[in-house]
């Protein structure tokens, strides 16, 4: 923040969990700086009734059966969520599409990885991608008496006001900083983008196209991490700039294709600021090589 207020002459507002915005010290020092709140679905998870299954992984991923489950309970709702419990910190979630009564929901995506196939089904002849690989002998559903998994259901949570925010800070000449990774890690791996980043961007080209929008990928490589006071390293790569056929595509109705495309092209502008290094000297040498000079 200092770097960029003292180079560019800009002030961040960052988008922040509005979780965190509730926390005494956290939620002091981010309106201090006008963090813009954003409301997250998986902040708001409870505890549902029942388990969750899949009858068919193999020919129908997106349908989920429950036993003594109440989908056409309140807290299910099209576009909410249905997340799975917490392995190493990582709980795996999707949207509903559809609530087709108490037991039995579709889902907009289908669950992924294998992970979250083996808590849905109780088998384990399942390869690294999520794919059941003995279909043939063991059958094409869950396995003999299993009874589903535990689960928790999240609202589906309205970001218009947040939307509406970013645009009138951006149309204004401001700058936000979002994290499009959707949460904080410790891994040295990018983890998949969240559309917010490119629905931002394209939604305020589409309000005004002189806006002048250009998203900044920014990449962070730290060392020691767990210790106070330990190093890292700010990179900032070239200005992405929305190409005008991405912009027309989104104003024409094609928006996740758009947003897509645009996704893509973020995700490469931040690997090439993301470079994995196993010391702070080897990666100044990397940066010297790189770019002629060590990075700030």
């Amino acid at each position: 923040m200092r770097v960029i207020r003292t180079e560019s002459h800009r002030r961040i507002a960052w988008l922040i969990a509005e979780k965190s915005m509730r926390r005494k010290f956290i939620g002091w020092f981010s309106r201090s700086v006008g963090a813009v709140p954003v409301g997250r679905a998986l902040d708001s998870t409870k505890p549902a009734v029942g388990k969750i299954y899949l009858p068919d992984p193999i020919n129908d991923p997106t349908l989920i059966r429950g036993v003594d489950t109440k989908f056409d309970h309140p807290d299910f709702q099209v576009g909410g969520l249905l997340v799975l419990p917490s392995v190493n910190n990582v709980a795996a979630n999707t949207e509903i599409k559809e609530i087709c009564g108490p037991e039995e929901i579709r889902l907009k995506k289908p669950f992924k990885g294998a992970v979250a196939i083996k808590q849905l089904t109780g088998r384990e002849d399942v390869d690294e991608d999520g794919k059941i690989m003995d279909g043939g002998t063991m059958g094409q559903g869950p396995a003999d008496g299993f009874e589903g998994v535990d689960f928790k259901v999240a609202p589906k949570v309205d970001q218009t006001k947040v939307y509406d925010a970013v645009f009138e800070k951006l149309n204004s000449g401001g700058c936000v900083g979002i994290f499009p990774e959707g949460g904080s890690h410790d891994r040295t791996e990018l983890l998949p983008l969240k559309a917010g980043v490119a629905i931002m961007a394209l939604g305020a080209l589409a309000a005004n196209p002189d806006c002048g929008l250009k998203i900044v990928p920014c990449g962070m490589n730290y060392f020691h991490a767990h210790k106070f006071r330990s190093r890292a390293v700010i990179e900032f790569g070239t200005p992405v700039e929305v190409p005008d056929e991405l912009l027309a595509l989104y104003k024409k109705g094609d928006r996740r294709d758009a947003v897509g495309q645009l996704l893509d092209m973020v995700y490469q502008a931040l690997v090439a600021v993301t470079v994995t290094s196993p010391d702070y000297d080897t990666l100044m040498v990397w940066s010297l090589f790189l770019f002629g000079k060590t990075v700030q």
